[in-house]
């Protein structure tokens, strides 16, 4: 492999530094920047490289040894060599480049309002987690960083110290669990490991559709491991405030619903609040999580938004890290929201649909970025839309 001296010159989407070499663009991951770099090249197209640090030469003030020994092995965490009071100042600048360079939206000289970033503990927070499993070898933990091998594991410390237990003592539990799937699911014919989603709710874990239940703020979630919720439940309070106090008007839109986070702090006296989910399981749950006036559909938001065409007062999306899509965007627009509060688990795909919302004339007047995964190069960020 060739190796090369490069100096990085920032961070991009994924968390990867970026340098250039001969012309080309190299990608470094656990690198920073302005560091110093030796790297070796393990990947080299027409247009850019590829390469892994072999030694830092210069090392950035940001630089930290990581806490967990198997970092760098586990594809879990990729950010654990940064400062943790670092972590969300790149993730913002990264949001930010991004709206500016696929969104055409430059924070600067716009006229937004941008709310400090919610942050919480940095290790501890993670409450939802998709085990690997071996049940013949009696192996639980994540896939390697760069491979489809699984990476045994004693202790995570992202992780609540409830969920670690099932890496400890309660392994068997763990494995009991990952046996039925595998009757259940046929999970031999696809892969040798099996993954087993465990969800912590206030006082008990959820391997499975056992219901298990979450506070937050005033309300009360059912949820199971099956069904998507925020992992974080450190910050999710801010994050939820932010949707509930800015929403206005007496017909609201929740699409991408999920089990009901958000709808259920819409509802108020004299409010249509409409929730649309595809997934049957989450729609179930926010069936509990709900109050009978919510009208819930089970559609995809795509089928389900093309037989729209009433006015709405707020509409609230939360979708998947593909993002809305100009269909739906278009949609969206054409009910003529005043408001548009868009919760984003992807920063890049959150851009292009702000471009496409700009045509209407729906321009970002609130943001927020929300550190979710500390530890990781993942960030939510919210933003409100209006004319």
């Amino acid at each position: 492999m060739q190796q090369i001296e490069v100096t990085i010159e920032k961070l991009i989407e994924g968390g990867d530094g970026l340098a250039h070499y001969d012309g080309k663009a190299v990608f470094i991951p656990q690198s920073l920047p302005q560091e110093k770099v030796l790297a070796s090249i393990i990947e080299d197209k027409s247009d850019f490289s590829r390469a892994i640090v072999d030694e830092i030469l210069e090392p950035s003030n940001y630089r930290v040894d990581p806490c967990c020994p198997y970092y760098g092995i586990c594809g879990g965490c990729d950010f654990q060599h940064v400062k943790a009071s670092a972590q969300a100042e790149f993730k913002q600048s990264l949001c930010f480049e991004n709206l500016k360079r696929i969104g055409q939206f430059d924070i600067e000289d716009a006229d937004i309002t941008i709310l400090p970033v919610a942050t919480g503990p940095s290790l501890g927070y993670r409450s939802r987690i998709r085990f690997h499993v071996d049940v013949d070898e009696q192996r639980a933990g994540f896939l390697a960083a760069t491979s489809n091998t699984l990476v045994d594991i004693d202790h995570c410390p992202v992780a609540t110290e409830r969920l670690n237990r099932l890496l400890g003592e309660k392994r068997p539990l763990l494995m009991k669990a990952a046996t039925m799937r595998r009757v259940q699911q046929g999970w031999q014919r696809r892969t040798p490991f099996i993954e087993v989603p465990a969800f912590e709710g206030d006082t008990k874990v959820s391997l499975s559709n056992f219901i298990v239940h979450v506070t937050v703020l005033d309300k009360v979630f059912a949820v199971d491991s099956n069904a998507f919720f925020q992992t974080n439940r450190f910050v999710l309070p801010e994050m939820v405030d932010f949707v509930r106090s800015h929403a206005v008007g007496n017909r609201v839109m929740d699409l991408y619903s999920g089990v009901g986070l958000f709808a259920a702090f819409l509802e108020e006296p004299g409010r249509e609040v409409i929730a649309v989910e595809r997934n049957e399981r989450a729609l179930e749950l926010a069936r509990k999580n709900l109050s009978s006036s919510t009208q819930l559909y089970t559609q995809s938001v795509e089928h389900w938004s093309r037989s729209q065409n009433e006015s709405v007062d707020t509409v609230v999306v939360d979708p998947p890290r593909s993002g809305l899509g100009g269909e739906v965007v278009d949609a969206i627009s054409s009910w003529e929201p005043k408001v548009v509060i868009y919760v984003s688990c992807n920063s890049v795909t959150l851009a292009r649909d702000i471009k496409r919302f700009a045509q209407s004339g729906y321009k970002p007047k609130l943001l927020q970025v929300f550190d979710v995964y500390p530890q990781t190069s993942h960030v939510e960020t919210v933003v409100m839309l209006s004319r």
